[in-house]
C-alpha cells in the first residue's frame, strides 16, 4: 500500500461509521476517490457511487461497504446506565469492561460497559456466557435525567479501539470488516489513474450501507447502476490461528494474498479471469470455496434486475465482528493489484454468461 492509501485507510477506521449512520465516512470517501473518476454521486441510501466513464456494454461494479458493527441504545434506567441492542453481529461475550463511544444528539460521549464483576457472581453464573440483557454502559450519570441531557433512546454506539500496528505488516482495528474493502476499492481506482491504464470498462467504484444489517445498501446501488458485472470486496475469516481447523473452514492465511471464492454466487468465468491475471502477473492469492449463497454483498449484487455476473474477492481477517480485527497489509495490495490488472484485460462479456460459458461442459 502507498503511504496516501495507507493514511486513507487509516482516517477511515478512525471514523466511527455503524450501519445507517455513514455520512461522515462517505464524505472522507468520496473525497479521496474524487481525483481518479470523471463523476461521484450518492443516493437516497447514503451509498457514494463513483464512475469512471467507458463502454456501457462493459460496466462493472467493484463495491465494499462502509458500515461497522456497534450498538443502539434502547432504555435509561433511573440511575443513568444505558441498556442497548446490537447493531449488527455482535458477540456479547466480547463486551464487558470495553470503552465505547456513544453518539449522542449533542457530540460523542464516553462510556464503559459494565458486568457484575466475577466475584460476585454465584459458581452458576460464572458457567453462564454473557447475554447483552445482562449488560450496560455507564457514562457516569448521576441519573437518568443527567444521561438524557447527553444521549437519547436511539443513540448509535461504536467501540474506542485505537489502531496498531503489529510485526509482519499486519493491523488491528476494529471495523477492518470492511474498511480495508473501502482501501481496496479507492486503491484500484487510485492506482488505475496514476499507471494511466487504458480501459474500456465503465468501472464503478463504490462504498455501500447497512451491510451489517442485512446487505441493505448495495441492492439500490446495483439497481442504479445496472452493472454487467459486480465484484464485491469484503473479509474472510482468516484460519492461521488456534481453534480453527483448516479442514473445516478452509485454509487461510495471512500475507498469502486476497481471497477469490467459487460457488454458485459466484460467476464462474469471473472467478477464473480474476484467478488467471493473479497468475500472470504474480500475484499472490487462496481460494475459498462457498456452497451457498455468501454472507456478503455479493448475494444481493448476484440477484439485482435480471441478475448481474458477480464474483467476491476478500481479505483475510483474525478476529472478525471484535473491537480488535486483524488483516494484512499485503493482503490489501493483493487485492488492488488483481483488481487493477483485472479491469485492463479485454472482456466480452456474453462469454460470462452461463449459457455459454459453464465449468460443467
Amino acid at each position: 500500500m502507498n503511504d496516501k492509501l495507507e493514511e486513507f485507510l487509516l482516517e477511515l477506521l478512525n471514523t466511527p461509521s455503524p450501519s445507517g449512520y455513514e455520512g461522515k465516512l462517505m464524505r472522507k470517501f468520496r473525497e479521496f476517490i474524487l481525483p481518479y473518476v470523471d463523476e461521484v454521486f450518492s443516493d437516497a441510501m447514503g451509498n457514494v457511487i463513483a464512475h469512471k466513464i467507458g463502454n456501457p456494454e462493459k460496466s462493472l461494479m467493484i463495491e465494499a461497504h462502509a458500515d461497522e458493527i456497534g450498538l443502539m441504545v434502547t432504555y435509561i434506567d433511573k440511575n443513568g446506565y444505558l441498556y442497548f441492542k446490537p447493531l449488527g453481529g455482535v458477540d456479547a461475550n466480547i463486551l464487558p469492561g470495553i470503552q465505547v463511544t456513544v453518539h449522542g444528539p449533542n457530540g460523542p460521549v464516553v462510556g464503559v460497559i459494565g458486568k457484575k464483576p466475577i466475584h460476585l457472581l454465584t459458581p452458576q453464573e460464572r458457567e453462564k456466557p454473557s447475554k447483552i440483557e445482562d449488560l450496560w454502559i455507564d457514562i457516569s450519570a448521576e441519573n437518568r435525567a443527567q444521561a438524557e441531557e447527553q444521549v437519547e433512546i436511539g443513540s448509535p454506539v461504536t467501540f474506542r479501539t485505537p489502531v496498531v500496528e503489529l510485526s509482519n505488516g499486519l493491523i488491528a482495528s476494529k471495523s477492518l470488516d470492511d474498511k480495508c474493502g473501502l482501501a481496496v476499492v479507492a486503491g484500484v481506482a487510485q492506482q488505475l489513474a496514476e499507471q494511466k491504464a487504458e480501459s474500456d470498462l465503465d468501472l464503478y467504484f463504490v462504498a455501500s450501507v447497512q451491510e451489517e444489517v442485512g446487505t441493505r445498501g448495495v441492492q439500490p446501488a446495483t439497481q442504479s447502476i445496472h452493472p454487467k458485472l459486480g465484484i464485491a470486496i469484503d473479509v474472510t475469516h482468516a484460519t492461521d490461528y488456534p481453534g480453527v481447523p483448516s479442514e473445516k473452514f478452509g485454509d487461510f492465511k495471512m500475507n498469502k494474498g486476497a481471497v477469490i471464492a467459487m460457488g454458485p454466487n459466484i460467476n464462474w468465468k469471473l472467478c477464473k479471469g480474476l484467478k488467471e491475471v493473479a497468475k500472470e502477473n504474480n500475484i499472490a492469492y487462496q481460494s475459498e470455496a462457498i456452497p451457498r449463497a455468501t454472507s456478503t454483498d455479493a448475494r444481493t449484487i448476484q440477484l439485482a434486475h435480471e441478475g448481474v455476473l458477480t464474483a467476491l474477492v476478500s481479505i483475510p481477517c483474525r478476529y472478525m465482528h471484535t473491537p480488535n480485527e486483524i488483516v494484512s497489509k499485503y493482503d490489501i495490495q493483493s487485492a488492488i493489484d488483481i483488481l487493477t490488472e483485472y479491469c485492463k484485460t479485454d472482456i466480452d462479456v456474453d462469454e460470462f454468461l452461463p449459457i455459454n460459458n459453464d465449468l460443467i461442459q
